[in-house]
């Protein structure tokens, strides 16, 4: 999926808190901190000194700051130097940069699949072979 260039129609600035579900279109970009879940088709910036603690369903997530809890991407998962996840993500794409950190199960999943059996073959399938 190519990246889409988003409006910023959001900004949560170090110092400030929002504790319940944030919903959002097009790019929301978090300085500050936000406990609860965050739900959109679309982009979510953490940045340096972010914090998400919670549930996020994000169509591309790019962290430079620290999330915690379950992670659901549709698009990609990109982990800044400074990034730190720790959480379950289910992601089709995902890039970790040298000196970021990734601390839960990952699934990598592609299109509808979600959960475990997406990534289990079906009966009478094999798994592919290592190389």
């Amino acid at each position: 999926m190519k990246k889409e260039t988003g409006t910023l129609n959001g900004f949560l600035d170090q110092g400030c808190t929002i504790k319940g579900d944030v919903t959002f279109t097009e790019l929301l970009r978090i300085h500050g901190s936000v406990a609860g879940t965050v739900t959109s088709d679309h982009e979510l910036l953490v940045g340096e000194g972010g914090v998400v603690e919670g549930d996020i369903s994000v169509g591309r997530l790019v962290v430079a700051g620290t999330v915690r809890g379950t992670v659901k991407v549709k698009d990609r998962l990109i982990v800044h130097a400074s990034g730190r996840v720790f959480a379950d993500v289910q992601a089709p794409s995902l890039v970790v940069d040298e000196g970021g950190v990734l601390h839960g199960q990952v699934q990598m999943v592609t299109g509808g699949q979600r959960g475990p059996a997406a990534a289990q073959p079906g009966k009478g399938q094999q798994a592919p072979e290592k190389a």
